[in-house]
């Protein structure tokens, strides 16, 4: 008798705390993340010829999101978005504003 008591209280709990469950995690979703807004803000910065085109972009802007997250300091993310760009398209590569733009737009648009 007291297991079906038991049993009854656990699933009266999972039918009314389950879907407060999804909520909470569906509404706790990265609040800021909007791609679009993010490849307008890189497009009118002058940043959009790159391999991948704007998933690449999206790729590189949730990369420093994580990174930031990580504790990582947003002048040597720049300092590495700077590196690799030069790496990959020499002097065609990101100004220094451009890569401070790629942080900035990423914190502003993308990361939680």
């Amino acid at each position: 008798m007291a297991a079906q008591k038991r049993y009854g209280q656990f699933i009266g709990s999972a039918l009314v705390g389950g879907p407060l469950l999804v909520a909470g995690i569906a509404f706790a979703s990265p609040a800021q993340a909007d791609a679009a807004a993010y490849l307008n803000d890189l497009n009118n910065a002058g940043i959009h010829d790159v391999a991948g085109g704007d998933a690449g972009l999206l790729q590189t802007g949730w990369k420093l999101c994580t990174q930031l997250g990580y504790g990582a300091p947003p002048e040597q993310l720049r300092d590495l978005a700077l590196q690799r760009s030069d790496g990959a398209l020499g002097s065609n590569g990101l100004t220094v504003q451009q890569a401070d733009d790629l942080i900035n737009y990423a914190r502003l648009d993308l990361c939680p």
